[in-house]
């Protein structure tokens, strides 16, 4: 009986450090992503929601999106991707909120020109 405890606890554990690899993993992901696109200083990293669970009555953590800071030129950029999705979306940009989808460094600096901004 203790060592059938033992096996699954073990098991447990390996599932358990296996899936939050596969979470730093997509972040990981992200900052080789947003290099590639240009971006420099890139730090991503995994947004938790604390989620109250009515049966254990406690409060637990939940995935919730990848959150990278950057730089584009001179502009701080801040970046979200939903977990599982490979697409990323700029939310600000040089303190302004900004809406744009994969765009490059370049391409970004760019638009931001367009509306006034210089990074």
């Amino acid at each position: 009986m203790r060592a059938t405890r033992t096996i699954i606890a073990a098991t447990t554990m390996l599932l358990l450090g296996a899936g939050l690899a596969g979470c730093s993993s997509q972040a990981d992901d992200l900052e080789k992503q947003l290099q590639k696109a240009g971006y420099t200083n890139v730090s991503a990293e995994a947004d938790y929601d604390q989620v109250y669970n009515k049966k254990k009555k406690k409060n637990e953590k939940k995935l919730d999106d990848y959150e990278a800071e950057a730089k584009a030129g001179n502009c701080d950029v801040e970046i979200e991707q939903d977990s599982g999705d490979d697409d990323y979306v700029i939310e600000t940009a040089a303190g302004k909120d900004v809406n744009f989808t994969n765009l490059t460094a370049s391409a970004l600096v760019a638009e931001l020109a367009k509306q006034g901004i210089t990074c």
